[in-house]
């Protein structure tokens, strides 16, 4: 059993997508080419994993690294698709990302022709002309600095390379000549390729405006589809930064519409990643937490504490923070040595709980998600008692609660605030420690420092 859970992007749907999946690859199947088409989620909620998704199920392929054991292939595969991966944020560093993305089309449509054409194919003249355009395009788009060697087939290619570089290439003449190419790779039965683009929003703000200025110039084409997986925030303060929006807006105001509105140029459609309500948020965890925490009294824990995160909206709309909560509450458990179980009255609504499962999920959640909170608790345990007037007032001017500064409050009295759901600095266990009412430094002591 592993003790932990990684951050890999999986194709195991925890939130319960499948129906957005399914839209999407309706998208990309029905749509006319060119279209660009942004997955916008904040990091953390799983848009690689939802890209991964949609790939697996339009194609059946698995593009990073290894299939994992007992996959059930898709009902249908789209064989009208071809499918080409690309991790953006790998070649941030190149000078010409779409260079790099170029060569990835060049190699992994080189890879699905071996694979689906007879071996006595591949060194005819479409196969090889197919080849010769792609480096054709990749020495223009890289300005001449890259002449990629066609090996055994440079005889055969070096007429085709002389008769066109008789004079330079034209834009358009460009964009028709790679449109040809990828036209002759694509298998049979497939009709546009559908290029998917993970971690635009990770690259350094230039990298990330050469790539889609690149993409927007080169494929644009009549037979690709182009899939960004994104945070757009990310990626719109990337472009004010990279074009230098601040300096050209005279007038002083808000410049983010601008970098909007390039976006919008780039991705016809832009489809935000569902977040999961409370209830997919409670199952998501206690599914993590069933994997990895051992058998023995600790796991008479795992049901009381999804009882409460049943009752409490206490946990982020974010994968990876629930992954690194799971972690915490499993470490803690697996060195607690204290099991009292006391049963306690809480709400009308929610009778009874093991008062022990609620304090360490809320220790757990702090630990996480609000260092300067835990350390004044883990110096004095007593200092919970200040959270618990905290979450009743979150008045941040008493001086007792100047460690909640960096915290949002996503209550007050008149009730729940406008708070990002995705947030890990949001504090949410108002209505639990307003419920729990009082905790001791004797009851909380058990979970600090586990």
């Amino acid at each position: 059993m592993s003790l932990s859970h990684n951050d890999d992007p999986t194709l195991d749907d925890g939130f319960d997508n499948h129906g957005f999946i399914r839209e999407i690859c309706s998208l990309i199947t029905n749509c006319t080419p060119p279209k660009g088409i942004g997955l916008n989620g904040y990091w953390g909620t799983g848009k690689t994993s939802a890209l991964l998704q949609v790939y697996y199920q339009l194609s059946g392929k698995y593009p990073c690294g290894d299939k994992p054991k007992g996959l059930v292939l898709p009902k249908k595969v789209d064989k009208t698709i071809m499918p080409i991966w690309f991790e953006a944020w790998r070649y941030q560093h190149e000078m010409q990302p779409i260079v790099a993305l170029l060569n990835e089309i060049r190699l992994q449509m080189g890879l699905w022709v071996k694979f689906q054409t007879e071996a006595a194919k591949l060194t005819g003249v479409t196969f090889l002309g197919m080849l010769s355009a792609f480096d054709e395009v990749i020495k223009v788009a890289s300005g001449g600095a890259i002449k990629p060697e066609l090996g055994k087939l440079q005889s055969i290619g070096n007429a085709w390379e002389m008769e066109r570089q008789q004079q330079p290439l034209q834009g358009q003449t460009i964009r028709n000549l790679l449109q040809e190419a990828i036209k002759q790779a694509l298998p049979k039965e497939a009709s546009k390729l559908a290029i998917f683009i993970d971690d635009l929003d990770r690259c350094e703000p230039v990298a990330a405006l050469r790539l889609m200025e690149g993409i927007k110039v080169y494929l644009n084409l009549n037979n690709c589809v182009v899939i960004f997986g994104m945070d757009q925030r990310q990626v719109e303060r990337a472009l004010i930064k990279a074009l230098d929006l601040k300096s050209q807006d005279t007038n002083g105001g808000n410049v983010d519409h601008y970098a909007r509105e390039y976006l919008e140029k780039i991705c016809q459609d832009i489809i935000h990643l569902p977040l999961a309500d409370k209830s997919k948020k409670s199952k998501y965890l206690s599914t993590l937490l069933e994997k990895i925490v051992p058998d023995g009294p600790q796991r008479s824990y795992l049901a009381e504490i999804k009882q409460v995160t049943d009752e409490y909206d206490c946990l982020p709309s974010n994968p990876r923070k629930i992954k690194a909560l799971a972690n915490r509450i499993s470490s803690m458990l697996r060195q607690l040595q204290q099991f009292s179980w006391d049963e306690t009255f809480v709400s009308d609504t929610f009778q009874y709980i093991k008062r022990d499962a609620a304090i360490c999920l809320v220790v757990a959640i702090i630990y996480c998600f609000h260092r300067r909170v835990y350390e004044q608790i883990q110096k004095n345990p007593a200092y919970i008692q200040d959270v618990i007037g905290y979450a009743e007032n979150s008045d941040i001017a008493n001086d007792r609660y100047s460690p909640m500064s960096g915290m949002l409050a996503s209550r007050d009295a008149s009730g729940d605030l406008p708070v990002n759901p995705s947030d890990s600095n949001v504090f949410r266990l108002h209505g639990l420690l307003q419920d729990l009412k009082s905790i001791t430094a004797i009851e909380i002591q058990p979970f600090i420092n586990l």
